[in-house]
């Protein structure tokens, strides 16, 4: 089973999501399977996380369970039994063989409050990811400097007011981009630390989707 969910970012479970989701899953009275390393922990497949300090409207987890049940079902006994903090939002039942949603994801959608007028761009966001490349300029531990084109990575943005912006990222290689280090080239700001940028900005997750063969998005 496909569990979507949001978990609030002050809840009590969200020190320890999995440990949060794995006693959720046993306390339902599901009859799960068990994980591979741990034997007497339900099997499940979190994530992809958010970064540390950034938010999610959507987090999803994969269940494995012994039987077929229906799912509306298991969304019954997950809501008797879920955290303080969580709403489920969709348990959708999903073929063994399909691909988890680490796999399956290739897009990406966010959105980033803040002053940005603060930082005095030079251009619009749009305009600035409309250039053929997007160089970018990052200093390793060892001082070494390293040049990249962050251009694949960017889809599309959108300026939704003077303070909010949305993008969509794709996935390149099997690596995800933080969205900040897109926005901080477009602002000509070096990337600052998780803490900083917790003061700064708000990042949202928005949701992940899988892109079918003709190109369409839809949300996982």
């Amino acid at each position: 089973m496909r569990i979507v969910f949001h978990l609030a970012a002050d809840a009590p479970g969200r020190a320890d999501l999995v440990g949060t989701l794995r006693h959720m899953v046993v306390k339902s009275g599901l009859a799960y399977a068990r994980a591979k390393q741990n034997p007497g922990a339900p099997r499940i497949s979190y994530g992809p996380s958010v970064k540390r300090g950034q938010f999610a409207t959507r987090e999803y987890v994969d269940i494995y369970l012994f039987s077929s049940v229906n799912a509306q079902k298991v969304r019954a006994k997950l809501e008797a039994a879920k955290p303080q903090g969580m709403t489920l939002l969709d348990a959708t039942r999903i073929p063994f063989a399909l691909a988890g949603v680490q796999q399956l994801a290739s897009v990406v959608a966010y959105e980033v409050k803040g002053n940005f007028a603060a930082y005095h761009p030079q251009q619009t966001f749009e305009n600035y990811v409309s250039c053929a490349r997007l160089e970018v300029t990052q200093q390793a531990e060892n001082g070494m400097t390293i040049t990249r084109d962050i251009k694949p990575f960017v889809r599309s943005v959108q300026t939704v007011d003077p303070g909010r912006i949305e993008l969509l990222l794709n996935r390149v290689e099997e690596k995800w981009m933080n969205p900040l280090e897109v926005l901080c080239a477009w602002l000509q700001i070096p990337m600052p630390s998780e803490e900083e940028a917790g003061e700064r900005f708000t990042v949202i997750r928005q949701g992940l989707y899988w892109q079918d063969s003709q190109g369409n998005l839809t949300l996982i």
